[in-house]
């Protein structure tokens, strides 16, 4: 099993049974949540420096941040 395998995100509905109109909900809210990591982390990394500091944070931590995988 890959690593990616083991970090991938779970389907569940409280009833415990995914039906075909649930699953593609669930995997558009996912791909929605995904879509959203990925415009914040590149927005994030083409931040100067000066606006990094004003948010508190340094180049290094922006940096590992945008780096991340979109489903982390």
């Amino acid at each position: 099993m890959t690593h990616a395998a083991r970090t991938a995100p779970k389907l569940h509905l409280p009833s415990g049974r995914l039906t075909a109109r649930a699953t593609v909900a669930q995997l558009g809210r996912l791909v929605n949540e995904w879509s959203g990591r990925r415009r914040s982390r590149l927005a994030l990394s083409r931040l100067d420096d000066r606006l990094v500091r004003d948010i508190g944070l340094d180049r290094a931590l922006c940096e590992d941040e945008a780096l991340r995988p979109f489903w982390r």
